[in-house]
């Protein structure tokens, strides 16, 4: 590099890619003299001349951690991290005795803990204390390789711990407390020790995980996205499902007229590291009982809670386990589908189905759009999504579960209208049947959000969630494809028709379908005692 030389670029944080203005650049020659000072405005563009290849150049901005380079390996994109409290671990699925290594970034002492999330939040023990342990962040854009840290410390999970979930617990005097959700999975000798199996919905953390700049619904990579409800694909969406009844050339005229046709970019089919920060999923809070805004670990904990409470045993495991040993499932009686179990292979897909099919796997949808999108793992457990429709891409789902999603109710909540008063469903509920409605609260509700940034945990509309109930936020309806034996014993009161609550009775060697069809509705189990006493009857007739 000569001395006339330009260089130019632009300067990032870390959690979303975005442009770092206030940035100061100091160039200094070989000798340490100050050569040049910059200041990146708005925009996180700098640009440097007169440069030599002994120059370093140091970028700092204050609450991050500087970065020095030589002139002669100036890269155009810099990556500067905040100084906060966060990491990561190799996964999301471990098993009781296993050892695993964290990946801490912090500029402060701060300590570890592990906990386990049921119906308590249970100390299982202090895993230390610890000295800061800076990192940095891989320049350019890094979500599809993942974080090459080095390890903080590492732990071994108590053997005599049950299989749940799990986070190991952050925190310190300066920063705020930081959860890494993962969960613990039974060892093959003891799969069936409950009649219960719980398919944590780890592949949805993973494709709402933005860590980095890119998640399978928003890209800051390369360009600042728009709004997931503002994308031409919802409205397309939007208008297939709420104009199913126009003809379909004037759909399609609609369509094309509003510029709707446009093929999905790229980027939402790019590889997503499993090794990042996961920082949306609300394990933070003390109890279960605490009214939240999230639809991944932190919703889960709430279904798990009440399982805990009710006194009915079950087993964790996760997207990726379920992919790789699928003869899992031969083990138990029922399958609970958690808050918003979305993605899926063709091998999880089909697994569930030969089970439920051939050795009468009851089948307990606790969960709004399920089982909507196709995804490929990598051998680490990442994954990219391959399709945005499973039934487009590998088999109409509505044939396993009954109900597909729709959009068209998207951020609203409602309570259920029973329309089948007489269903075995609602024996026993506290409430006269006649009475007709249930579910009018759900701990997963509209909650303060204490920050303006994009957070993947919370709706993807400005509003938040609109009303209150167990039929919110994302919701699934019958099919019209769906087998004939499927009935809808209650209905979401949203304005487009809310959540199909349906059943299917077993039949030969298939087993059971029951599916609630709402993300909220794991929030209302702890506190409505319809919605937990339904839940409770459709357990105890197929697998307790």
């Amino acid at each position: 590099m000569g001395m006339n030389d330009l260089a130019n670029g632009v300067v990032k944080g870390g959690e979303l890619a975005a442009p770092l203005n206030k940035v100061q650049i100091k160039v200094y020659s070989g000798d340490k003299h100050l050569k040049q000072t910059f200041t990146t405005g708005d925009d996180g563009k700098w640009k440097l001349s007169n440069l030599s290849d002994n120059d370093h150049i140091i970028f700092s901005k204050k609450n991050y951690q500087d970065k020095t380079f030589t002139a002669s390996s100036l890269p155009k994109i810099i990556r500067l991290i905040r100084n906060q409290l966060i990491g990561y671990q190799d996964k999301l699925w471990f098993k009781a005795g296993e050892k695993i290594a964290a990946y801490v970034h912090s500029d402060q002492p701060f300590q570890a803990h592990l906990y386990r999330h049921g119906f308590q939040k249970e100390l299982i023990q202090k895993i230390g204390d610890f000295p800061s342990h800076l990192q940095m962040l891989p320049d350019d854009h890094f979500v599809a390789k993942g974080l090459g840290w080095k390890p903080t410390f590492s732990y071994t999970v108590p053997n005599h711990v049950p299989s749940g979930l799990y986070s190991l617990y952050l925190s310190s005097d300066e920063h705020e407390p930081f959860a890494i959700p993962f969960i613990i999975s039974p060892d093959k000798n003891d799969w069936g020790n409950s009649p219960l199996l719980i398919l944590a919905s780890t592949n949805n953390w993973q494709s709402y995980n933005i860590w980095g700049g890119r998640s399978r619904y928003r890209n800051y990579e390369e360009v600042s996205t728009k709004d997931f409800m503002n994308e031409p694909g919802i409205f397309t969406e939007i208008l297939q499902q709420v104009g199913q009844k126009l003809p379909p050339r004037l759909v399609s005229n609609i369509r094309g007229a509003l510029g709707l046709e446009k093929k999905e970019p790229e980027w939402k089919f790019k590889r997503l590291s499993i090794r990042r920060p996961f920082s949306n999923c609300s394990l933070e809070d003390s109890t279960p009982l605490k009214p939240y805004t999230n639809h991944l670990a932190g919703g889960e904990w709430r279904v798990l809670a009440w399982l805990e409470r009710e006194n009915i045993d079950y087993q964790v495991i996760s997207g990726y386990e379920l992919h790789q040993q699928p003869e899992i499932l031969d083990h138990y009686k029922g399958i609970l589908l958690s808050t918003h179990c979305e993605y899926w292979t063709k091998k999880m897909y089909r697994s569930v189905k030969e089970f439920h099919q051939e050795h009468g796997l009851s089948i307990y949808n606790i969960s709004g759009n399920t089982l909507y999108r196709e995804i490929d793992f990598y051998e680490d457990g990442s994954h990219r999504c391959t399709s945005l429709k499973f039934k487009d891409s590998v088999e109409d789902e509505t044939q396993l579960i009954g109900v597909r999603f729709s959009l068209a109710d998207y951020g609203t909540c409602a309570p259920y209208k029973i329309t089948k008063p007489s269903h075995w469903v609602f024996d026993d509920i506290p409430i006269h049947k006649r009475s007709e409605t249930f579910g009018h609260l759900s701990l997963n509700q509209n909650t303060h959000k204490h920050s303006n940034r994009y957070d993947p945990g919370r709706p993807g509309v400005e509003f938040g969630l609109r009303g209150s109930g167990a039929s919110g936020w994302e919701t699934d309806k019958l099919s019209k494809n769906a087998p004939a034996d499927f009935t809808v014993v209650a209905r979401g009161q949203n304005p487009w028709g809310g959540a199909e609550m349906v059943v299917r009775e077993p039949e030969g060697n298939r087993g059971a379908v029951f599916s609630v069809s709402s993300i909220t509705f794991g929030g209302a189990l702890l506190i409505d005692e319809v919605c937990s006493q339904i839940v409770h009857n459709a357990l105890s007739k197929y697998v307790l």
